[in-house]
Order: structure tokens, then sequence, then C-alpha cells
């Protein structure tokens, strides 16, 4: 069955539960990433752009209550068994954790995690191990052999992201989602960082579902980015428009936070997920806010080639 996109989330709501009242992560969030594309999630910490990316992969915790739908080529991933889902995991959809510090197991050889994926799979181990030496190589780590000898702590930060690059990529995945991939980086590593997405873009053309706020990086590695505010997705657009000429005030805000453009700070804080407002979201913090702004929420609309959800459109 011929599908228009590779992965479309629609409607998508994600709450938890707690004492005091449920918190809403997600609230209405739709987008569709293509065949062969590097889609963006970007937003300030808190705003749920995780939560998107592990409710694509079934990962969240028993206690999310989820509504909305998530069609991975056509299929129903929420309607998904768990054989299913172990048959997608990895093999069809990857994920490449945040932090790689953390991502590893400090007291197994890489060898051992590098072929993990494999014998999930029930491919022998020896066959795996040279599959994934090879994606290795390509992912600029030059002695692979070394690397699966050694542990995770006798790599730097930027080998062991390849690390976990070259596993997410060991199964040739047509969906690699990589969550906070330059979290915790320095400059140099992340530099290597928009080297490592470059090769993996031009080497494997899988699509790519990346979870960031860093906006420079998204803009280097990304066709397209969706701006997340408070759990809603308030901009999308190509990257080259959104980091230059953003046509949300919030997005504009993210742009002028950058250190390039004087870090310039946005006033006041993203508003309670338990008690949300009736208008738009980000009513107090906006200069351009008018009246309607508190009353009423805003309408996504068509802007400039992409998608603006404010009403000065």
């Amino acid at each position: 069955m011929k599908v228009d996109h590779l992965l479309e989330v629609k409607d998508l709501y994600v709450e938890f539960p707690t004492p005091d009242g449920a918190v809403r992560a997600v609230d209405g969030v739709s987008f569709q990433v293509q065949e062969g594309e590097s889609f963006g999630i970007i937003g300030e910490t808190g705003s749920g752009k995780s939560v998107v990316g592990l409710a694509v992969l079934r990962l969240l915790s028993s206690n999310a209550r989820i509504r909305g739908s998530i069609m991975f080529e056509g299929r129903d991933v929420f309607g998904m068994d768990a054989r299913e889902l172990r048959e997608m995991r990895g093999r069809l959809i990857s994920l490449m954790p945040q932090n790689p510090a953390t991502s590893l197991n400090p007291v197994l050889k890489n060898k051992v995690q590098v072929t993990e994926i494999f014998e999930q799979h029930g491919i022998k181990k020896k066959d795996g191990l040279q599959k994934a030496m090879s994606i290795m190589g390509k992912l600029l780590l030059s002695d692979p052999e070394r690397v699966c000898s050694q542990y995770p702590y006798q790599l730097s930060g930027g080998m062991k992201q390849r690390l976990l690059a070259s596993i997410s990529l060991s199964m040739h995945p047509k969906l690699m989602i990589a969550d906070e991939p330059t979290k915790g980086l320095d400059n140099e590593a992340r530099e290597k960082a928009i080297e490592l997405f470059r090769s993996i873009k031009q080497q494997y053309g899988s699509s790519m579902l990346i979870i960031t706020h860093d906006l420079d990086f998204a803009h280097a590695v990304c066709d397209r980015v969706a701006v997340m505010y408070s759990g809603r997705i308030v901009e999308v657009n190509k990257a080259e428009r959104v980091v230059t000429a953003p046509s949300h005030p919030y997005a504009r805000g993210l742009v002028q936070a950058l250190p390039r453009n004087g870090l310039v700070p946005m006033d006041g804080h993203s508003p309670s997920r338990i008690d949300l407002p009736e208008g738009c979201l980000f009513y107090q913090r906006c200069d351009s806010r008018s009246d309607v702004c508190c009353l009423e929420h805003p309408l996504t609309k068509l802007h400039e080639g992409g998608l603006v959800n404010c009403h000065l459109y």
C-alpha cells in the first residue's frame, strides 16, 4: 500500500496524572515526516519534544494517557501488539538517546553493546559485528576493531556519540529518532556532531526525527522544523526560514536568544501544564499580543510556505 508520509502524527495528546491534576505534556500535536527527510522538533526544555519521540516508539510510562494517532508506513503504531513493536523498534525505527555518557553500559565492552541489537533480531553475532564495524568506519570512527575492544569510559564524548549512532543504524532503519544529540557537548564536539549527522544523511538517506533545543544544529542538519511551546506546535517551516525569518513571536524569541544574536532573553515563564489558560499559551510573554490573544486560542494557518499558530496572521 502506497502511503503519503513515512510517519504521520495526528492530534496527539499525552497527559500524566499527578495528585494536583493531569499534566498535559503534549497538547494536540500534528506533523508528518517524508521519506528521506530530516525533520526537527525544537523548543525550550520541558516543551514536550522528547515525549513526542517516545510516543512514536510506544516507550512512554504505563501511567501516560494518550489520545490521537501515529501512523508509520500506513500502520497504526498504537494498534501494534508486542511482537509487532519488537519488529518495529531497532529494525524500522531506531532511537539514538540523549547523553551518550549515560546511554552506554560502563561495565560492558563496546563490542557487546554493538552486537546486542543483532541478537535481538536473530542475526549471528559474527555477521552482526562485521556489519556494525562497517557502519562505524563510515561514521568516521577510524579504528572500529579497537573501539569494540574498549569500554565506554575509554572513548571521548564524540566517539561515544558515533558509537551510539552506529548502533542506531545497525539494522538500516527507515526512521532514526535522535533525542538532544548535542546535549552536554562542548563546541568542538558539537561541530563533530553536525558532521556526523550530515554523514548519516549522505551515507544512508534515512529519515530522521531530531529533537533538540539547539536551533543552529537544527538549521545545519534538518530540512524542516517544528517549533514547540508548552506542548503545542506553533510553527512549521523549512529550517532555513524558521532560523533566519521566523513568523511566530516565540520562534523569534528563540532566535534572538542565540549567542550570535546577543543572548536576548525572553521575559516570563511557560504556563502551568496542569491549569492551561484559555487563550494563546504564549500570551503573557508576547510583545505582539492583543486583547483577542488572552480570550481565544489561535488557529493554525498556512503562512509563507509553512504553518503558524498565531492571531497575527
